[in-house]
């Protein structure tokens, strides 16, 4: 039967099964490139002469004894971690067939190593479970006995003196290899619970006492351990100050450092507001170039053009904030004013911040909340149509909307930019190669940042063309159109409106009979956004208008014979996060107020 500290220690180990299997497998791992010490305690079963059953459990009533052991480890790298372990663990065993048992204890000294399995295909430094393997070789010192089960009568011996009366003063040495694997778990901050099974194959045929055959003997340890890892703390994550819907996440931690922004937003905006958008910034001792990339939500326009000493440049809703050195206080502020137009709901306002001193982008994201306010110079009461009233027409005929020609001047260019470097070029073949780019690449030198370009084009569409096709089919994804003008580039593309208004992109007109129906989801007063953009954002297929009316530009898509069909959409883009989208009729070519919100 089992004694009772052997039904204790199996009652904890399937216990501790249990808890592994399940348990969440996405936090931080044992994993952390530090020292660590490990203490075990496990159950010892010996395979070899002496012996009535031939596997684990049958062994487990008569023929299992336990062993204890210290580890002291370092991973080395993700994959892989060495360590020294000391194991001391005895045997026990008989074959009633022969009258004969054995007692043995062993002495393991074992340099070994450990692979990570889960690293070994996907590096993840931020899981609560690791599996892994191991191996490595040991030194044995043992001594083994055996006796007669009936009489208990001493039959052989190995690790004893011989002379005089018997004492244990002397061991017999050998060699093990051991094989297995385990799991770990984290506890509690660098505290780890660890279950290990390994065999060990010996060269030697005397741990049971009894030399028979040619093979040799071979024992298991299933352990059961608690490990220290003594890695630094990790410093906790700064709480962002309060604020409006703030969920600003910093992604890491570099040198000892945290990186954090915090938003610091009014809380009660409508629109049209002017207001200060304040992002507070943490960064520890890090210094040299940086740049913070602020995506504005769609209707936020940047007033100011120096931000925070650095350099500024802001196109598509998208602020690029170039320092070529950092503000050396460990926490700084980035300010400035912000218009909003006719917007309304929560938006998503996302920043990352690239530090050239650590390699690293560091993302933030929050939720901004703008009310619905309309002043009364521009209030307009919609026409209802009703369903009773409803102007049926015959099958429309529809044709394919033209876009109003542009002649630009000579002296402006659009291009496409691909990349930027600061400082340090970079070989204009190395970026042709590596996104297979077959046409002449531009560069440009401004403010200590190299600028990559490609193409040179008469209009704005021609570029957007191209732009979507280095997009799709290179690989680019951050491809954006840039303009020159008299050679000089400039800022924002709206710009041209004042330097050279026939270049500047303006508004698609339709040419159709009949009755057609469309969904609004965006209209700005005083901006624009390209299509494409809304397009990417809400993963839209069909095509998306813009429209011109007075300093309004609306945004629509659809092109329906019937409501229904119109009806369909706008649930469709609702769905995808535009809440406000509406439905509205066109009546050959020309559009009319219609209540959409059904």
């Amino acid at each position: 039967m089992f004694n009772r500290t052997q039904n204790t220690f199996i009652l904890v180990l399937f216990t501790v099964i249990i808890i592994l299997f399940s348990t969440e497998t996405n936090a931080q791992s044992s994993l952390n490139y530090r020292w660590y010490i490990n203490a075990n305690v496990g159950l010892s079963q010996l395979f070899g002469d002496v012996q009535n059953e031939n596997n684990h459990f049958s062994k487990l009533q008569d023929e299992t004894d336990l062993g204890y052991g210290v580890r002291l480890g370092r991973y080395v790298s993700p994959v892989f971690g060495v360590h020294f372990q000391f194991l001391y663990a005895n045997f026990k065993g008989q074959k009633d067939a022969n009258d004969i048992k054995f007692t043995a204890n062993v002495m393991e000294y074992q340099l070994g190593t450990t692979i990570n399995l889960l690293n070994l295909f996907s590096e993840n430094k931020e899981r609560r479970v690791n599996l892994y393997l191991l191996t490595g070789v040991g030194a044995l010192m043992y001594r083994s006995e055996a006796r007669r089960v009936s009489s208990d009568l001493l039959v052989n011996d190995y690790g004893y003196t011989t002379e005089g009366e018997r004492e244990k003063t002397s061991r017999e040495t050998a060699f093990a290899i051991p094989i297995g694997g385990g799991l770990d778990i984290k506890l509690a901050d660098r505290w780890y619970l660890n279950l290990e099974t390994a065999v060990r194959l010996t060269n030697t045929d005397k741990l049971d006492a009894v030399e028979s055959g040619s093979h040799n003997d071979a024992y298991y340890y299933t352990s059961l351990g608690i490990s220290f890892n003594f890695s630094k703390k990790e410093p906790k994550e700064k709480k962002p100050k309060e604020a409006q819907a703030i969920e600003a996440v910093p992604t890491s931690t570099t040198g000892g450092d945290l990186v954090n922004l915090v938003y610091d937003i009014p809380r009660e905006l409508k629109s049209y507001d002017e207001f200060i958008l304040k992002s507070e910034i943490s960064k520890g001792d890090i210094n040299g170039p940086a740049q913070l990339t602020q995506i504005l939500p769609i209707g936020f326009d940047v007033l100011d053009t120096a931000i925070a000493g650095a350099k500024t440049e802001f196109k598509n809703y998208t602020l690029n904030l170039y320092w070529d050195e950092v503000p050396s206080d460990s926490v700084f502020d980035v300010s400035y004013k912000v218009r909003l137009n006719k917007i309304y709901g929560t938006l998503p306002l996302n920043s990352v911040l690239y530090f050239e001193k650590t390699e690293k982008e560091y993302s933030f994201k929050t939720n901004v909340f703008i009310e619905l306010f309309e002043p009364d110079a521009i209030v307009a009461v919609p026409i209802v149509i009703e369903e009773e009233a409803e102007i049926v027409v015959a099958e429309p005929v529809y044709e394919p909307i033209v876009e109003e020609e542009v002649i630009p001047p000579e002296d402006v260019e659009f291009r496409v930019q691909v990349r930027a470097a600061y400082k340090a070029k970079i070989p204009l073949q190395n970026l042709a190669g590596k996104y297979k780019l077959y046409a002449e690449i531009q560069e440009d030198y401004l403010g200590s940042w190299y600028r990559y370009s490609i193409g040179s084009f008469g209009s704005y569409d021609e570029a957007k063309s191209y732009r979507n096709t280095i997009i799709g089919e290179h690989g680019v994804r951050d491809a954006f159109i840039v303009a020159y003008y008299q050679g000089k580039r400039l800022n924002r593309l709206s710009e041209l409106k004042e330097l050279a208004p026939d270049a500047y992109p303006y508004k698609t007109r339709y040419k159709e009979n009949g009755t057609c129906y469309r969904v609004q989801m965006l209209a700005l007063m005083k901006s624009e956004i390209n299509p494409q953009t809304l397009k990417e954002i809400y993963a839209i297929q069909d095509v998306v208008n813009e429209e011109v009316s007075h300093n309004w530009r609306k945004y629509t898509i659809g092109k329906c014979k019937t409501k229904e069909e119109a009806i369909k959409i706008r649930k469709e883009i609702v769905a995808r996060g535009v809440a406000d989208a509406f439905i509205v009729v066109y009546k050959n070519g020309e559009r009319v107020t219609y209540n959409g919100h059904l």
